[in-house]
């Protein structure tokens, strides 16, 4: 089977399952009242939202330079901000494909190594998913009844049975082992693949090495902040929405980094279902959280493509450029 082929059935798979997850989160929703409800919208806060967004990829770029210095890159903020949000754009056309164009536009305009860059990018979703972690304690502090209230009534219909926890702990135990292993004899490995490894796990241990740790915290928190901002905000744009406080706010941000963190194409259906399924517990109607969390989700999706869209055609113009001072100096 060829790789177009297989490209070609990851992105129809991908595809075919957010349209059925789309299909189960609107089949019973009340289209009348959701249009009612597009009418009363505030669309100032989504745009002030879609604005905030901005902060976030610079401040994403930032750190990820932060990340990039102890491999010998310096590189400006504004170059990576690029990178970042063409990964955005591509995460558009099939999920984790982002992590991979991001490296490959650094790879192309800045000379950065794949390996170097795709180890640095895990650190960071280790980081982002301890992040997550520890939003989801403050959560359990602020909003601990509704929490465990989601959680319960998510899972309890579920039955998994014993056999496949077995199966996800055999396959975790192996995958720690080989990853120990490999850290430990990365050394003697010979030939490409020996340089590959290195290169990665570099990349990946580059967090013990940087040089602004104090920065790097910072970069963190300003992500953070911005992405809880840009989803609580939105809640002022509906009349119905408008009086939820900042513990929804966290519920927000955590159900929605969870939803979009399942590997369906830009969490269509997903984040839909969770948020709505969430504002639940918080009396609002189903038609009033779907029409809501397709706000967040389509203001999102808007960011991504004007900004991700932006960033290719000056990624396109840096490349033309450099390719003319080339052929100039060749001459």
């Amino acid at each position: 089977m060829s790789k177009n082929l297989i490209a070609l059935l990851k992105v129809l798979i991908s595809v075919g399952l957010a349209g059925i997850l789309l299909y189960l989160v609107f089949r019973n929703v009340e289209w009348v009242t959701f249009w009612e409800r597009a009418k009363s919208v505030d669309y100032t806060w989504v745009i002030i939202s879609i604005l905030l967004s901005i902060v976030a990829y610079i401040a994403r770029a930032y750190r990820w330079n932060i990340l990039l210095e102890p491999l010998g890159y310096s590189l400006k903020t504004s170059r990576t901000t690029i990178a970042v949000l063409i990964g955005y754009l591509a995460n558009l056309a099939l999920p984790r494909l982002g992590e991979i164009t991001r490296c490959g536009v650094l790879k192309r305009n800045d000379n950065v190594s794949m390996p170097n860059a795709l180890g640095s990018v895990v650190t960071e979703r280790i980081i982002d998913v301890l992040t997550l972690f520890f939003l989801i304690i403050i959560s359990l502090i602020v909003e601990s009844d509704r929490l465990i209230q989601f959680m319960t009534g998510a899972y309890k219909d579920l039955n998994i049975p014993n056999y496949v926890w077995w199966i996800v702990a055999m396959v975790t135990l192996v995958g720690g082992i080989l990853f120990i292993y490999f850290i430990k004899k990365q050394k003697q490995f010979k030939g490409k693949l020996s340089g590959l490894i290195r290169s990665f796990m570099e990349g990946v241990f580059s967090l013990k090495d940087i040089k602004r740790p104090l920065g790097f915290i910072v970069s963190t928190v300003v992500l953070w902040v911005v992405y809880f901002l840009m989803s609580y905000i939105i809640v002022f744009s509906l009349p119905e929405t408008r009086h939820l406080g900042l513990g929804a706010g966290f519920m927000l941000l955590i159900t929605g980094g969870i939803a979009l963190s399942i590997p369906v194409q830009s969490g269509f259906g997903t984040y839909h279902g969770m948020i709505a399924g969430m504002l639940l517990l918080y009396a609002i109607d189903e038609t009033t959280g779907i029409f809501l969390a397709t706000l967040l989700h389509t203001s999102q999706i808007v960011a991504i493509a004007i900004f991700g869209s932006i960033a290719l055609v000056i990624s396109f113009l840096m490349r033309r450029k450099s390719a003319s001072k080339e052929t100039n100096w060749q001459k």
